[in-house]
């Protein structure tokens, strides 16, 4: 769900001609989305699932979808 929102973000820049929304604040917000999950979600989600979600989180890429299972 990440990696559609940030590619939004940058396809909204590149419609409306956006280079600053394009080239500085999709990074920037990529960078706090990232920030923001590691460091306030993701314990809270351990926390709440213990071992399921630490198992999940293994299998399970943070911003790029794998397209093949493991």
């Amino acid at each position: 769900m990440m990696t559609g929102v940030f590619l939004m973000l940058a396809g909204i820049g590149i419609v409306f001609g956006s280079v600053s929304l394009t080239f500085i604040g999709t990074p920037v917000f990529v960078l706090a989305s990232i920030l923001e999950f590691k460091h306030i979600e993701e314990p809270e989600l351990e926390k709440r699932f213990g071992k399921a979600y630490l198992e999940y989180k293994e299998r399970t890429p943070i911003i790029v979808p794998r397209l093949y299972r493991k």
